[in-house]
């Protein structure tokens, strides 16, 4: 016997004592070899390890939930690339559990491999298989609901929302959750009426277990305003701490006579905005640039990676917030800084031009100093691969712009037929000798125009605004629950 085997025989040995399995010994080498010698009669069989079909026994025997003590040796599909580091590490502390659910329709598979839960999010691991046995794409799987309820069906979630990764032949599904519900054994509906091109009807129920993550989750009460110069406000209500992420919740509202002057600037506009159909005018509405930085020992060594940020209403002005963060590592200091605050502000340009000939005289507008130029008309495709008539513009702009956002700018034609844009993409550049800030952006249209106008004109009612003169630099607190599997680990 190896000391691989050896190490593999004490681990699996332990966990069968652990669960109650009598009589568990590691077949021999001599065993191992007569079985090899016959199985030689089937050529075509592929000839497992004898660890690996005593560790497939085991899952069998033990039902779907990984032990932590043969996590390290059973691969979890969640550390690989397609999770993040705090799954990774979760993984490896033996929080994953398998699953092998699944729902078949119309020749697909829809399977649920693994899940990964706490009281921050849940994660699954899928693939969709045809009928052939041949693994589809994950990324067909693009429309789906996400359900968690507790074992009588009844919906626990508070809030939530979902992302989707892709890794080789597997999906990540992350769906950034409040669970508020004593229950600790819960259940993921995933329901889609479409794969690819084919639709059908697939859901599959996903069965989990958070008593452990429970247990190795901490949550603070916070208590930290901040207003800002813009009236602002900006209250840290709690974090918490599970063995996935870091959750940190906080909310959003208006002092009183920054409110009266937003609801003002919000009437003026919202006539204009609202009757061209562009977009509804929130004048609420705002973008708060935080991080949190990382120190040790008084010296800041890094930031924390956002992974995902979620926001409900409680009534006009005043927002819930919940944003979710790699885990706090242990031992290391940690601060959330607010950079600055972005909202969209009545800005109001009109640039008129021929697009037949923009391409040799280009058409411009000044306004504050900030230089708006349309320097190309075309027809490009989007995304979704539709073809779209595009507006490019080259703005040189004071650094409190930060973008141009198309929903606030509309584009009509010399017999007065507006046209709203779907988006746009943009590009940076070096500032010029006047220090401003190079951006240019191509503005897609949300359909093709032809015949092509003789004139356009490109109208501009709102703009963002970033400001930057705020100052708040608070300290989180960080875990105080060890786990204990990964001191184990670490004996």
């Amino acid at each position: 016997m190896t000391k691989l085997d050896q190490h593999i025989s004490q681990t699996l040995k332990k966990v069968a004592d652990e669960q109650g399995i009598p009589s568990f010994e590691f077949p021999s080498e001599r065993a191992a070899l007569a079985s090899r010698k016959r199985d030689s009669r089937f050529p075509g069989l592929l000839l497992f390890p004898t660890t690996a079909i005593i560790a497939f026994f085991l899952i069998i025997t033990l039902g779907t939930q990984v032990s932590p003590s043969i996590a390290a040796y059973m691969k979890s599909l969640f550390t690989e690339k397609g999770a993040d580091e705090g799954l990774q590490q979760a993984a490896q502390n033996g929080y994953s559990q398998a699953v092998g659910a699944s729902a078949t329709d119309q020749g697909i598979t829809l399977e649920v491999m693994e899940v990964m839960a706490d009281s921050v999010r849940i994660n699954i691991v899928y693939r969709l298989v045809d009928q052939a046995g041949n693994v589809l794409s994950p990324d067909q799987l693009d429309s789906y609901d996400v359900e968690i309820t507790d074992p009588n069906g009844e919906s626990v979630q508070n809030s939530s929302s979902t992302s989707l990764r892709y890794e080789k032949e597997y999906g990540y599904l992350r769906i950034s959750n409040k669970i508020e519900t004593s229950d600790q054994k819960l259940i993921l509906r995933l329901d889609t009426a479409q794969i690819g091109n084919t639709k059908g009807n697939w859901s599959v129920s996903v069965p989990f277990d958070i008593t452990k993550s429970t247990a190795a989750t901490t949550t603070f009460p916070l208590d930290n305003t901040y207003v800002t110069p813009q009236g602002l406000q900006i209250k840290l209500t709690g974090i918490t701490h599970s063995p996935t992420a870091t959750r940190l919740e906080y909310e959003t509202s208006w002092t009183e006579e920054a409110f009266k002057k937003l609801e003002q600037v919000g009437e003026k506009l919202a006539e204009k905005i609202e009757t061209t159909g562009i977009a509804r005018y929130r004048s609420f509405d705002h973008n708060r640039a935080f991080r949190i930085e990382r120190e040790k020992n008084g010296v800041k060594i890094g930031e924390v990676k956002p992974l995902s940020g979620g926001a409900s209403g409680k009534k006009e002005g005043h927002l819930s917030h919940q944003d979710v963060y790699q885990p706090f590592i242990p031992g290391e200091t940690y601060y959330l800084v607010l950079d600055s605050i972005t909202k969209v502000e009545p800005f109001e340009l009109s640039i008129s031009f021929d697009p037949k000939k923009i391409d040799k005289q280009s058409a411009k507008a000044t306004k504050d100093d900030n230089v708006f130029q349309i320097s190309a008309y075309g027809i490009g495709k989007s995304d979704d691969e539709i073809s779209r008539t595009e507006v490019t513009i080259d703005a040189y702009v004071q650094g409190m712009i930060p973008h141009i956002d198309s929903r606030f700018l509309l584009l009509t034609d010399e017999k007065g037929r507006t046209y709203r844009f779907k988006g746009a993409s943009h590009d940076y550049f070096e500032t010029d000798e006047k220090g401003r800030q190079h951006i240019q952006a191509i503005l897609k249209v949300e359909e093709q125009l032809d015949p092509i106008p003789e004139k356009l004109t490109l109208n501009f009612y709102g703009i963002p605004k970033r400001y930057t003169n705020v100052n708040w630099r608070v300290p989180l607190p960080t875990s105080t629950v060890e786990d204990k599997t990964s001191t184990e680990a670490k004996k």
